[in-house]
């Protein structure tokens, strides 16, 4: 690998990159955005309109980002911050 990744596809990327000295910084600044995205909420279409406008409704997300990185919450991503010295 050269350089900080452009893509962070799981968990185990991130204990990858907070191991190194070199990248634990930019992991930590990525993980507490992961950690602060306000994204327990997402919007489902449920008609078009004619005049194209769409009919929303909102729903509790079930793929939140944290989620698709592979955590199992929240929490554990604040947990692996604190871990390597980052601020909670």
């Amino acid at each position: 690998m050269k350089g900080y990744p452009k893509h962070i596809a799981t968990k185990q990327d991130f204990i990858n990159l907070l191991a190194d000295p070199e990248y634990r910084d930019q992991a930590l600044e990525d993980l507490a955005e992961i950690r602060d995205l306000p994204d327990e909420k997402a919007n489902r279409t449920l008609s078009i309109n004619e005049d194209g406008t769409a009919v929303m409704e909102e729903i509790d997300n079930p793929m939140p980002l944290w989620k698709i990185k592979g955590f199992s919450s929240r929490m554990e991503v604040a947990a692996l911050i604190a871990e390597n010295g980052g601020e909670v």
